[in-house]
């Protein structure tokens, strides 16, 4: 990974559960001074999936440089990051915000596998949040089916409690700038592991917030925290609790299913 420098950091990787604010993170990460980060060199879905170029570029990426992508976990990509002591700072959101705006993004990126489906004929907003939470096969039955929200989620969230895995929480961003402070200073202090910050932490702190731009986002809609209240009626939201509600109370989102 190069010859390390003083103040250089290792690559490392920003993962990210879909539509949890990665572009939002990578505005951050790119405030740090002479950071690099090459989209073409992204990695999403199961460790089996990727090309030798993919792992190869992943294994030889420089010093202060980082690489993103949606990886589930699995034993495989922890052995590799483990193998090649990659730091991960790990994107969540509230679950519920996921779906919808998921639901809104899937109908704009034809590449997407559920966009066949989620574009046929008089299947509506509603039914791309239900099949979201439900999950269900999609259309082309080459398409691989899609699991149920809870099983979705967790598929990327094992990386919670795992080594050298920092979880971000994407409404301690944008909640209020206190939390945006700490939230970012976490960042630096797992970034840098007790080595020398360049300049003071709050000085790279105060960059990487200054380089937030949202509007900018090739992806950015309105990223709100709490917007699926607006679009998840009593009999959707009874559906999520029934699969989900579980979830949300143990990542903290809920205390309970009163919601």
């Amino acid at each position: 990974m190069g010859n390390r420098e003083e103040h250089s950091l290792p690559a490392f990787l920003l993962n990210s559960i879909p539509k949890s604010g990665t572009h939002l993170l990578k505005q951050i990460l790119l405030g740090i001074p002479g950071m690099k980060h090459y989209p073409d060199k992204g990695m999403f879905g199961h460790y089996e999936y990727q090309t030798d170029i993919q792992i190869n570029r992943a294994k030889n990426l420089e010093d202060d440089e980082f690489i993103n992508g949606h990886l589930f976990y699995s034993n495989k990509w922890e052995e590799f990051f483990n193998d090649i002591n990659m730091k991960q700072v790990f994107v969540i959101r509230d679950p519920r915000d996921i779906v919808v705006s998921y639901a809104h993004f899937i109908p704009t990126l034809p590449i997407h596998p559920l966009y066949a489906t989620f574009t046929q004929k008089g299947f509506t907003h509603r039914d791309r949040i239900k099949f979201l939470i439900e999950g269900g096969q999609p259309i082309d039955p080459r398409v691989a089916y899609q699991p149920n929200v809870n099983d979705w989620f967790t598929g990327f969230s094992e990386w919670m409690v795992k080594y050298n895995v920092l979880t971000i929480r994407f409404e301690d961003i944008l909640s209020s700038p206190l939390t945006k402070l700490k939230t970012v200073n976490k960042i630096v202090q797992f970034l840098w592991d007790g080595r020398r910050v360049p300049g003071t932490s709050p000085i790279m702190v105060k960059k990487m917030i200054q380089n937030i731009d949202p509007i900018s986002s090739p992806t950015y809609r309105k990223g709100k925290i709490g917007g699926w209240r607006k679009e998840l009626d009593t009999d959707l939201k009874d559906t999520f609790k029934n699969i989900a509600g579980d979830l949300l109370i143990s990542l903290n989102y809920e205390k309970d299913h009163n919601w």
